[in-house]
């Protein structure tokens, strides 16, 4: 299982007023993983570091990763960081999300990764992101096997909630 950090050109689709620049736009995806693991991990993980962390600014990425390895060595228990797109629930065990805006809801449950995902995918970050913006910059980086049987797809308990909800699907 594997991240990609990259960009790609995205200027057929946007309108350049006789503009010759190249824009391009950060992407960040998983790569030989199954489609229900790429799923998760997208909608959450990998949305989280687009939404919350735009770039690495007042050290952002830093501090949370100061804040991981506290917990790592057992100097504190947790850790909350709050922003704007998930709210990131920081444990030994593993990272919950929350979505921000929508709470936690049939199209929104809560999800969680094993920490060390989510540690690696934040030192990708912070190190793509000091990286150049070019179509030719890449940063691959691998997530550990072994710790997969951690990874909960679909809480159950949101399984039961939204069928007590007896919501209409589109």
């Amino acid at each position: 299982m594997k991240l990609r950090f990259s960009y790609w050109d995205m200027s057929q689709y946007v309108e350049s007023n006789g503009s010759t620049q190249r824009k391009i736009r950060r992407a960040f995806e998983m790569i030989d993983t199954p489609n229900q693991v790429r799923n998760s991990y997208s909608q959450y993980l990998l949305s989280s570091l687009d939404s919350d962390f735009y770039e690495n600014y007042f050290n952002d990425l830093d501090t949370l990763i100061k804040k991981i390895e506290l917990i790592e060595c057992r100097d504190i228990d947790s850790y909350v960081f709050d922003s704007g797109g998930f709210t990131h629930y920081i444990s030994r065990k593993s990272v919950v999300f929350e979505h921000a805006i929508f709470g936690v809801c049939p199209h929104w449950p809560l999800w969680s990764c094993p920490l060390s995902h989510y540690k690696i995918a934040v030192e990708a970050a912070r190190d793509f992101f000091a990286m150049p913006e070019s179509l030719d910059t890449e940063l691959i980086v691998e997530l550990p096997e072994s710790d997969m049987a951690q990874i909960a797809l679909f809480p159950p308990i949101m399984i039961e909630r939204e069928e007590s909800l007896d919501l209409k699907h589109d």
